[in-house]
C-alpha cells in the first residue's frame, strides 16, 4: 500500500527538502551557579547578506554651451540668452491745438485792429516814397532812392523831429545861397544851337527857365553857366537881351539884386502887371511857398539889374 508519507509516490513535493530544512537546534540544559538549571536554545548564527551589485549608472552628458551670438553692427558677442530691445518708434506727430472760439465781438475787435495797422503801415510807406520823390525830402536830407537816407542824415548819432527840421533848414537856406549855380559849367561858358537841352542842375532856377521857355517858344537854352551869366550868354548866342519887359522871356537877376543869390536868379516872364511889374514863375525861389525843386510864381519890378532875355 502506498505510504503517503512516500513523496515520490503521491506527487506531492514539499517546498523545502527536508534535509535543507533549518531545524531549530535541539534545546541544551545547562546548570548555572546557583544549581538552577536553564533551557539553553542555540540559535544559528545569520550573517548579514552581502550587498547586491546593480549596473553601473551612465550619466548623462552635460548640455554643451552654444556658440555666442555676435552682433553684425557692433562685433560684440553676446549670449544666446540676450535679446535686442524692441523700439517701437512713435509717428512723430504733435497734437494739433484747436483754439477755442473767440465771440463774435472779440472777433470784430481784432479785425478792427489789424485793419488800423496795416492802413498805419501802408500809410507810411506812402509817405516814405513821397518825401523821396519831392522838394521836400529833399530838404529833409532824402535821397532819390526809395526808403534809404542820405549821409547827411547820419551827420548826428542822435536823429529827431529836431535835428530833422534844422537840417532842412541849413538845406534850404544851401540851396537859397547857391541858387542859380551851374557846376556842370567849369566855369566855362559854351554856345550851342539850341536844338537840345543842356545839361542843368535839377531843381535849381537855371533848370526850370530852361524848361519852361521851351515849353512856351520850342527853344532850348543855347548857352550854359550861372544865372548872372545869361545875359552874356544870350549876347554871344544873338538872342534879345533888354531892360523892358517882354512876354515870353527870360528875367535875369543879377547878384543880390530883389533877394537874388551870389550866382543870380532866372525866372520866365509869364504876363505883365498893370503897375509894370512882371509876373513869373520861378523854382528854387524861397517865397510864396516856394523852395527848392518847387514851382512858384513871383512878381518883380523892372529896375537896375534886371535884364530880359528872348529868341526872336
Amino acid at each position: 500500500m502506498p505510504s503517503f508519507d512516500d513523496p515520490s509516490r503521491n506527487g506531492f513535493r514539499p517546498l523545502l527538502d527536508f534535509k535543507q530544512a533549518v531545524l531549530p537546534a535541539e534545546p541544551r540544559f545547562t546548570t548555572t551557579r546557583t544549581g538552577v538549571s536553564a533551557h539553553v536554545c542555540d540559535i544559528p548564527e545569520q550573517k548579514p547578506a552581502s550587498p547586491v551589485i546593480t549596473r553601473q549608472l551612465t550619466l548623462e552628458p552635460l548640455p554643451t554651451t552654444t556658440r555666442p551670438l555676435t552682433d553684425s553692427l557692433t562685433g560684440v558677442s553676446q549670449p544666446r540668452s540676450w535679446r535686442p530691445p524692441l523700439v517701437i518708434k512713435g509717428e512723430m506727430k504733435k497734437l494739433a491745438l484747436v483754439p477755442a472760439a473767440l465771440p463774435p465781438a472779440e472777433q470784430q475787435k481784432r479785425h478792427r485792429i489789424t485793419n488800423l495797422i496795416s492802413m498805419g503801415f501802408l500809410l507810411l510807406v506812402v509817405m516814405l516814397m513821397f518825401l523821396t520823390a519831392t522838394p521836400l525830402g529833399h530838404d529833409v536830407g532824402f535821397s532819390f532812392q526809395p526808403f534809404q537816407f542820405s549821409n547827411s542824415l547820419f551827420r548826428n548819432s542822435q536823429i529827431g523831429p529836431r535835428s530833422l527840421v534844422a537840417q532842412a533848414t541849413a538845406t534850404a537856406i544851401y540851396h537859397q545861397h547857391n541858387d542859380g549855380y551851374d557846376p556842370f559849367s567849369n566855369g566855362n561858358q559854351i554856345i550851342k544851337d539850341g536844338l537840345r537841352t543842356l545839361n542843368w542842375p535839377v531843381g535849381q532856377c537855371t533848370y526850370w527857365a530852361n524848361l519852361r521857355y521851351q515849353q512856351l517858344t520850342g527853344y532850348w537854352i543855347p548857352w550854359n553857366g550861372n544865372a548872372s551869366q545869361w545875359v552874356a550868354g544870350a549876347r554871344l548866342a544873338h538872342w534879345n537881351v533888354d531892360t523892358k519887359p517882354h512876354v515870353p522871356s527870360v528875367m535875369v537877376l543879377m547878384p543880390g539884386v530883389q533877394g537874388a543869390s551870389g550866382y543870380g536868379h532866372v525866372a520866365v516872364v509869364e504876363s505883365i502887371n498893370t503897375d509894370g511889374s512882371v509876373h513869373t514863375s520861378n523854382m528854387n525861389w524861397y517865397s510864396n511857398g516856394g523852395g527848392f525843386d518847387r514851382y512858384s510864381t513871383v512878381d518883380f519890378t523892372p529896375g537896375p539889374g534886371v535884364y530880359f532875355v528872348w529868341h526872336t
